[in-house]
């Protein structure tokens, strides 16, 4: 099996001017290959190239698969913002009626991946995409780095969001920094393997843990670290949830818009007690 997160340049400014990201990860919880991709096609490509030959892809994409509602957010933004996770509200008008998100999907289809708003099978042989968000699942990982076993809403609210895209590069390198840090601690995740490059220019199979993220970089460096970042999370969701072991559900339904988060225990709960108040499905 091959577990792919995909950090798509989706939003608005990004699509066609930005290149978005692959992150390839083992049944081992191995980062084995990442690239970077311009068009739908090309990344259709590269994870059908990853896929070639092994037991099923299972493809987490950071952006949102389904966006009905014309203006606003979706239904799920606001489930997530009730327990003080970040998510990107999404709307037809801000992309004039075409989601980048949509291409992808019907690029996907093309090679028998389908898209899924049910938490897929722990099995060999499929060949599945889900929505995820990566902001929400550092904010998770840092609450379960943090031990904090209070309300798990009241904890997170008192958590800075990640401040990526905005701001001083000052700002932007630590708040990469600190999103690496955190992925170096996370269990099942083996943020560096031995075929990874520790060149942040080359065309694919960086190794992020070995970059020296610094204010002295340009805006576009930064974001293409950050964008090794997001698809190193869309990985690990989706490796975490097929791993069954540390806890994870889906939220919302496929013609509303899904997402697979990691959670587990009081902050499962906490998700799902707003969702139920929202009648918003859950699994």
């Amino acid at each position: 099996m091959r577990f792919v997160g995909c950090a798509l340049a989706w939003r608005p400014g990004e699509t066609g001017e930005k290149d978005s990201c692959l992150v390839v990860m083992d049944e081992r919880g191995s980062i084995i290959a990442n690239t970077f991709a311009g068009s739908t096609e090309e990344l259709r490509g590269a994870i059908e190239a990853y896929g070639e030959e092994r037991r099923g892809v299972i493809v987490g994409v950071d952006a949102p698969l389904a966006v009905p509602n014309e203006r606003g957010t979706r239904r799920i933004e606001r489930i997530l913002s009730k327990v003080a996770l970040p998510a990107y509200s999404a709307s037809r008008r801000m992309f004039n009626d075409a989601p980048l998100s949509e291409d992808l999907l019907s690029e996907l289809e093309k090679v028998g991946i389908e898209y899924t708003d049910y938490p897929f099978p722990r099995g060999r042989g499929q060949n599945v995409v889900v929505e995820v968000e990566s902001a929400a699942t550092l904010k998770i990982l840092s609450l379960e780095r943090s031990g904090d076993e209070g309300d798990p809403a009241t904890v997170l609210r008192g958590m800075d969001d990640p401040k990526f895209r905005k701001g001083n590069k000052e700002g932007r390198a630590a708040a990469i920094r600190g999103a690496i840090e955190v992925l170096w601690d996370t269990p099942g995740l083996r943020l560096r393997t031995g075929n990874l490059s520790a060149d942040p220019s080359a065309e694919e199979n960086i190794d992020v843990s070995k970059l020296e993220v610094a204010a002295s970089m340009s805006h576009a460096e930064l974001d293409r670290i950050l964008a090794l970042v997001e698809g190193t999370l869309a990985a690990y969701t989706v490796h975490r949830h097929w791993r069954g072991r540390d806890g994870s559900m889906v939220v919302g339904s496929g013609t509303e818009g899904s997402v697979l988060l990691p959670a587990k225990d009081t902050l499962r709960d906490r998700i799902a007690e707003e969702a139920r108040a929202a009648r918003v499905p859950y699994v």
